[in-house]
């Protein structure tokens, strides 16, 4: 069986089976809903921004709230009485989002809004609801966070120095929150609203129709065959898994269930195969054309197109992966790791079939032609899931295939983009609710002001402050989220200090990042340790040295804005050279190996010369070259004297 087929297996099971058989039919027609709302919007035009907004959110809740009991089990006396509680929950999200599209005009058309005890009523409903709802799909890093920002905003009087602010009401602040276009309805909600929710639909289509199994097939018969075989599979097939769901915890969650145990199969510790899924897994959210959500947030708050975001991103992404790709092969000679046998591989004319291959190509190739051509990323991905679900139906009516089994297929498409959309519904939202926070009370300011006070307007400092920020906002938070907190707070310190504001996201995107792979908090290594039932921390200090490199983008993007296409093309060739001299020099650092073993204090200084190639100074970069030239060419003929000393 290959990979991408027990994929598949492990997604036969309808989500809804797993619910009472009283709440089912209700949960199909509001993930019908959902999903063909956002659909419909997508490809025919989207209501007014507050109501596509509502719309979006009161269905998105209702079914966090009765999905939700399906984690339950057994129901006894207080499941019972929680459940009840989730009914309760999912008819106010309802009733407090249809109150807004009521409202509508009155709330975008009045100058001065009179508000009434209802709105401050459901108003406050609402706010803790979404609290309640990112807790349950989240985890509390999130909702405590904003729990604090509306203490300090209610509170903030009573707080002396700095950090204090004149306080709002709480009138106020639910007006704010609730009758507004920057609380809870504001910019992040939209984008989860307009943009965010139909690439999560277009990528459970792509998987419902086949291209888990085609993806994972198309890995393996481009890296099966080397050193170090299942690591660099994992490696591929995370990058391609990962560009459509942009989260490392859910990519980790389901390639890792393959990936891992071959590795381990194939004689790999197993603090390594869980190292490297979780690194891999990391990057997919980074990796163009599609990427994750954070992405679309950047773009927003940028104010720039989307392919301007893509563009950026290519060679970062490509000197990860290359770092990742380079440090398993040293590992795999160092370890004498074992490929994958060529039965275990499948054939390149099964993988590449037109009729397999086909739909996909094509499908992907309507998304990229949609967007190139300057068509909106929303309308191209309209156009690609119709393209997508005609070709599966077609192929497999004149190919005789089940039609009955293909369009089961599609509606279990449908709820898992449902899913899909509300698990990153609340924590978008609830995310929106902190930021509104941040900038109505200046803590925003306040802490990119400390930055660059405490870096005393040192560049170099500043960074190494900013990553260090964003790596804590992030820590037990989904990556989109600790992107948005980072970006208010730390993107403008970086700006003040004359960086370039997409270079100021970019270095807080990729640091907020880390926090799946750094400890105390990271959860993509403990969702990678619980698969392959190793300790967690022996998995984070693995997935650090796989992934250098990325911890030393940052540092690239303000040093060699090269990197992100912000130069000559002489200047973007020489900085991609620099950066594959770099990768290497900390693959070969971090697993103190080449062709022979390293001793530690070379290895320490290998890996010292790698990171100071983001400097982009010519003589470090003329030194970074001649140090990987004598340890390549000293070890390759340390070996060759070797082999002819035998002889």
């Amino acid at each position: 069986m290959s990979a991408g087929e027990l994929l598949q297996e492990e997604d036969e099971e309808n989500a809804l089976d797993a619910l009472p058989r009283l709440y089912r039919p209700l949960m199909w027609v509001l993930c019908m809903a959902l999903v063909f709302f956002q659909i419909y919007t997508a490809g025919f035009g989207q209501l007014p921004p507050l109501s596509q907004r509502a719309v979006h959110v009161g269905l998105g809740l209702a079914i966090v709230f009765l999905g939700f009991v399906r984690f339950y089990g057994t129901m006894d006396t207080r499941q019972k009485f929680w459940r009840a509680g989730d009914v309760i929950f999912a008819a106010l999200s309802a009733a407090t989002t249809i109150y807004i599209l009521t409202q509508e005009t009155r709330i975008t058309e009045s100058f001065n809004l009179a508000v009434m005890p209802i709105d401050l009523i459901l108003g406050s409903i609402l706010t803790v609801i979404l609290l309640i709802a990112a807790w349950r799909t989240t985890g509390p890093a999130l909702p405590i966070l904003a729990i604090i920002m509306l203490l300090y905003t209610l509170l903030g009087q009573h707080i002396p120095g700095t950090w204090g602010h004149p306080g709002f009401d709480f009138q106020y602040l639910v007006e704010h929150l609730y009758l507004g276009t920057e609380g809870i309805w504001g910019t992040v909600t939209g984008l989860s609203a307009n943009l965010i929710a139909i690439f999560i639909i277009f990528g459970a289509f792509l998987m419902a129709t086949g291209a888990a199994q085609t993806f994972m097939d198309m890995a393996l018969i481009a890296a099966g065959r080397f050193p170090g075989g299942a690591a660099k599979v994992a490696t591929v097939s995370s990058a391609l898994f990962g560009m459509l769901n942009g989260a490392a915890v859910a990519n980790v969650a389901s390639t890792g269930a393959f990936t891992i145990p071959a590795m381990k199969r194939l004689g790999y510790k197993s603090s390594f195969a869980g190292a490297v899924e979780a690194t891999a897994s990391s990057g997919g959210q980074i990796t163009p054309p599609i990427m994750g959500a954070g992405a679309f947030v950047m773009a927003e708050l940028l104010s720039v197109p989307y392919l301007d975001i893509v563009y950026a991103a290519v060679i970062p992404a490509f000197l990860f992966y290359a770092c990742v790709w380079m440090s398993i092969d040293v590992e795999a000679r160092r370890e004498d790791m074992r490929s994958f046998d060529e039965s275990e591989l499948p054939t390149r004319a099964e993988v590449l079939a037109i009729g397999r291959i086909g739909p996909l190509v094509v499908t992907l190739a309507v998304l990229l032609i949609s967007m190139f051509s300057g068509n909106t990323p929303t309308l191209a991905a309209f156009y690609a899931i119709c393209t997508n679900v005609g070709l599966y139906l077609l192929i497999g009516l004149f190919h005789g295939k089940d039609v009955k089994q293909r369009i089961l297929k599609l509606q279990k498409a449908v709820i898992s983009a449902a899913f899909g959309i509300t698990g990153i519904l609340a924590l978008l939202v609830t995310a929106q609710v902190a930021l509104s926070l941040i900038g109505l009370t200046g803590s925003g300011i306040k802490l990119s002001e400390m930055i660059v006070s405490i870096g005393g307007g040192q560049l170099f400092v500043g960074v190494l402050l900013s990553m260090i920020v964003a790596l804590i906002l992030g820590m037990g938070m989904p990556t989109t989220a600790a992107y948005l907190l980072a970006a208010a707070v730390a993107a403008p310190a970086l700006i003040s200090l004359n960086v370039d504001p997409l270079v100021a996201h970019f270095v807080v995107f990729y640091s907020a990042l880390l926090s799946a792979l750094t400890p105390p908090v990271c959860t993509a290594v403990f969702t990678a340790a619980v698969i392959a039932k190793t300790d967690w921390w022996s998995v984070s200090l693995v997935s650090i040295r796989l992934a250098l490199m990325k911890y030393l983008m940052p540092l690239f993007f303000v040093f060699r804005p090269a990197v992100l296409l912000e130069a000559s093309a002489i200047e973007i060739v020489w900085s991609l050279v620099m950066g594959l001299v770099a990768s290497l020099l900390l693959a070969i650092g971090g697993g103190r190996f080449y062709r022979q073993r390293i001793s530690l204090p070379i290895a320490l200084f290998l890996g010292a010369m790698g990171a100071l190639v983001a400097a982009n100074e010519w003589w470090m970069d003329a030194a970074a070259i001649l140090v990987l030239a004598i340890v390549v060419i000293g070890q390759r003929r340390a070996v060759w004297l070797g082999k002819k000393a035998q002889t």
